[in-house]
């Protein structure tokens, strides 16, 4: 055999172990375990294990650095050949999901429905997908949107042996009651949150609060009937709140009427959230100079006005007095100080935009049945008996009616319409007759089972009275979870309640409320998108100031 030969074979045979490297590289070590944290450390070896070849060709072997460099290219190319080849090959014949239906691409990636995704209508979208496909659908190599009636239970109710997806990885080192996957560490921390949404406290923030509803109810009045957009105005009194409660001083957003640029550069932070991309794309572009120091300046912000809020003690007590409580008389590590500005992020998020998208929604559909505002309006009436036109929750937390709208308005519109990451345990859990294999990820947009017909009866119409009078209209009430239940559920839900029943007993008895003239809502729901929370599209309201009886 001739030397060219010779190292023609060694060649081809250099090129088949690189293959083969590539997929001993993806079956032995990526398909196992999570690798989403540190995605540059794989970039950083393969770069380094290039440059290293290159090296050992061109000056050990002493090949001229042209052909060290294309040798090494070929290499690269090959293994690279054989780890996605492999990707390929168990994603589309051996993956434990291949029995579900979805979109081809799925089967491959979630990045292919990033792609449908980009007018940030996933919610809609995925409506569509489980009308196509039934109550299992796979979006991605290892996703699962789940419908079933049943669903709801397994993956987020109480006892679930499902726990928190990559997703809540993101923005670590910060981290909050909100992201911590490890379910002792989460407990842990749930204990501490626990004492700021008891009884003592919730009267406390009623108190906070009332400043703010009066300056929103002047605001209304002040309109004398002219449109008002109420999503603006929601989001400057909910965030107004929030800013008051989480730093003990408000955004001045009812004030200015403007919208605080801390509370913009958290809407623009939430935005990549819309297209559903993998959590390592996230942390990769966190490295891109410039890519995201719009969000670390808002964190920045959070951490600055924690600071402060640490130095001055309010008179009634705010949701962080009960976060300081484990650091009284402790120097504050680095660590502790991630945490509060976390949760501060988290109070923000949650207390924030999702009060108001309800307050929205809630008004929407009054105005898009008006009978509902009379009947309200009789029922909280008796209740309103204080000069000031205020109401304390305990007074008409018990009408159902009340209630009833409120539920009503969360399960069309819910606040977090679309992906709610859970993974399934090692073992898989089963769903009535379907079982789910381990290790995967899995959720049940909100959206699309408010308006499931296997769950609701009529489910397209606003009927408050299913919550109550009319239970035959909800089919499986367990699947009715817009502030989630069990371990993970919403521990705000006290305090978002509160807020929510009074805000509305106030505005329903002081003004006539109705679409402004040219609105008929089509554009609220219609041009609404989804940045993992719900923000819907302008709603022009008429608020005219009611005679006192």
């Amino acid at each position: 055999m001739s030397s060219s030969s010779s190292s023609s074979a060694a060649a081809v045979g250099e090129l088949a172990a690189a293959t083969v490297l590539g997929v001993a590289v993806y079956v032995l070590y990526f398909n196992r375990g999570e690798h989403h944290l540190h995605p540059e450390r794989y970039l950083v070896v393969f770069a380094a294990v290039l440059t290293a070849s290159v090296a050992l060709l061109h000056l050990h072997h002493r090949l001229p650095l042209s052909e060290a460099l294309s040798s090494t290219v070929n290499l690269a190319l090959s293994f690279l050949a054989g780890l996605y080849a492999s990707v390929l090959v168990y994603r589309q014949f051996f993956h434990p999901l291949n029995k579900f239906p979805g979109p081809f691409g799925t089967r491959i990636s979630a990045l292919f429905l990033s792609v449908r995704f980009s007018k940030a209508d996933s919610a809609r979208q995925y409506l569509t997908l489980h009308k196509k496909y039934g109550d299992f659908l796979r979006v991605g190599s290892s996703d699962l949107s789940i419908v079933h009636p049943k669903g709801i239970q397994a993956v987020y109710g109480a006892g679930t042996p499902c726990t928190k997806g990559d997703a809540y990885d993101v923005t670590k080192p910060v981290v909050s009651l909100h992201s911590f996957r490890d379910r002792q560490l989460h407990d842990n921390r749930r204990r501490v949150w626990s004492a700021a949404f008891g009884d003592a406290a919730l009267r406390g923030y009623e108190k906070r609060i009332r400043k703010y509803r009066d300056m929103l109810v002047s605001t209304f009045a002040a309109s004398e009937g002219k449109p008002i957009n109420v999503v603006q105005w929601f989001n400057n009194y909910s965030f107004d709140i929030v800013g008051d409660l989480a730093f003990g001083q408000s955004f001045d957003m009812l004030k200015d009427d403007e919208l605080h640029w801390a509370v913009r550069l958290l809407a623009e932070g939430f935005k990549p959230l819309a297209f559903g991309l993998p959590t390592w794309v996230f942390r990769l572009a966190q490295l891109i100079p410039g890519a995201t120091k719009d969000w670390f300046r808002f964190l920045d912000f959070c951490r600055e006005r924690m600071i402060t809020r640490m130095q001055n003690t309010p008179d009634i007590p705010d949701i962080t007095s009960s976060l300081l409580v484990p650091l009284e008389g402790k120097k504050v590590a680095q660590e502790d100080m991630n945490l509060l500005v976390g949760d501060s992020q988290l109070m923000m998020a949650a207390g924030g935009d999702t009060t108001a998208t309800t307050l929205s929604s809630i008004i929407f559909e009054l105005c898009m049945h008006p009978g509902q505002i009379e009947k309200l309006r009789e029922l909280v009436a008796p209740f309103m008996t204080d000069p000031s036109g205020e109401v304390l929750n305990e007074k008409i937390a018990h009408i159902d009616h009340l209630n009833g709208v409120i539920y009503e308005a969360l399960r069309l519109h819910p606040p977090v319409p679309g992906i709610i990451q859970r993974k399934t345990p090692p073992e898989g859990i089963m769903i009535e007759d379907t079982f789910i294999p381990g290790n995967m990820i899995v959720f049940c947009p909100q959206y699309v089972v408010g308006r499931s017909e296997a769950i609701y009866e009529r489910p397209e119409e606003f009927i408050p009275e299913r919550w109550y009078s009319r239970p035959e209209l909800v089919k499986e009430k367990s699947a009715f979870a817009p502030f989630l239940y069990g371990t993970y559920g919403c521990i705000g839900r006290p305090l978002a309640m509160m807020n929510l029943r009074s805000t509305l007993a106030r505005l329903l008895t002081t003004f006539d409320i109705k679409f402004a003239e040219g609105e008929d809502g089509s554009s609220f729901d219609g041009m609404s998108t989804n940045h993992f929370l719900w923000c819907p599209g302008d709603l022009y309201i008429s608020f005219t100031k009611r005679e006192r009886v």
